[in-house]
């Protein structure tokens, strides 16, 4: 069955400026030919596709465009609540769209809320705490160094860099004051894991598929020890991905728990991507949840899925037919078609 599916997204192009502009200010934002891309996915499978920008013009468009269920990658552009607007937005006028809900989305863009809802469950994570700025910083931190300095509020390695793992104070309130005087918000520091890091694909409501467990490793001119996934190792290809990661099946397992319960507990739906990384005992901890991954060739979220034996088609596809199971959009769609022909039946006879 197809549907009119409206695909709600933000260009890089289109980022705002500020007068503090930083090299990663548009990392979150999608290119011009992913949101070509998956729209041509809608497309073959039989949807009829309407394309939203986000913009003031987007409400407008909702309202006059008669859309089933939105395909929704909308970041938003500022604040720690950006995620949740187009969401809000959708609830608001009862239209369906994949992904989480607003309240998801905004928990899982604060670090410190995440990782106090996590650690409420059990879920091993890395001791951390939020500073507005270096007067907050404890004198005593009661976390041995090295420590790992980001901001609160970022997702796509955002104002993290090589720096961001400091080894000492005066490293540290370095950092701490670049990241509120740049970013504009607090910043969290956490113990530092040294262990190898691994992201995980997931896609599902009742039932979670994960795909195949990706591990980040430095390319061959790093260091492990001086290694920290981040804007500067993106932008100079200093990474590299092991998907399946070389791993043993009881580590395998383990990741994938705290992947899928941090899921739940979270309230993710449809897909997420989580990043788990082990300490020095090799026990996984959870780090991150990104419950609105990047579709791009290059995002972790689509490489795990093609390593699972899911092309980047079937992957758009998989998203949007998953949600529409969880909303039962097919037989809503039917009761309103049997309502319009019987609402033309009786002004017929009338």
């Amino acid at each position: 069955m197809g549907f009119v599916v409206g695909l709600a997204y933000n260009l890089k192009k289109d980022c705002p400026r500020s007068e503090m502009v930083v090299e990663d200010a548009d990392a979150e934002f999608e290119e011009q030919a992913t949101v070509d891309r998956i729209a041509k996915a809608l497309r073959a499978a039989g949807h009829r596709v309407v394309r939203m920008p986000y913009g003031p013009g987007l409400l407008s468009r909702l309202q006059r465009d008669q859309v089933d269920i939105v395909f929704n990658i909308a970041e938003g552009w500022d604040g720690r609540c950006r995620e949740a607007i187009v969401p809000a937005i959708l609830e608001s006028m009862g239209i369906p769209y994949t992904g989480s809900d607003p309240l998801t989305l905004a928990v899982c863009l604060d670090k410190a809320v995440t990782k106090a809802i996590v650690s409420s469950y059990g879920i091993p994570t890395p001791r951390a705490i939020k500073v507005e700025s270096t007067g907050d910083l404890p004198e005593h931190i009661g976390m041995g160094f090295p420590l790992f300095a980001k901001p609160a509020y970022e997702g796509s390695s955002k104002g993290v860099r090589s720096s961001s793992k400091v080894n000492d104070r005066e490293e540290l309130v370095a950092m701490v004051d670049w990241i509120t005087g740049t970013y504009r918000q607090p910043a969290i520091v956490e113990e530092f894991l040294p262990g190898r890091e691994f992201t995980v694909g997931t896609l599902g409501n009742r039932e979670v598929e994960t795909f195949p467990i990706m591990e980040v490793r430095p390319s061959a001119d790093l260091e492990p020890d001086s290694f920290v996934y981040c804007y500067n190792t993106k932008h100079n290809n200093l990474e590299r991905f092991l998907c399946p990661a070389p791993i043993p099946d009881d580590l395998a397992a383990r990741i994938r728990d705290v992947a899928v319960r941090a899921f739940r507990v979270l309230e993710c739906r449809d897909l997420a991507r989580v990043d788990v990384r082990l300490d020095a005992a090799g026990n996984p901890h959870f780090l991150e949840i990104n419950p609105l991954p990047g579709l791009s060739t290059v995002s972790l979220f689509p490489i795990a899925a093609m390593a699972g034996g899911v092309s980047f088609e079937d992957l758009v596809l998989r998203i949007l037919d998953t949600a529409v199971a969880r909303v039962n959009l097919v037989a809503c769609a039917a009761a309103q078609e049997a309502m319009t022909r019987r609402s033309r039946s009786a002004l017929a006879r009338s």
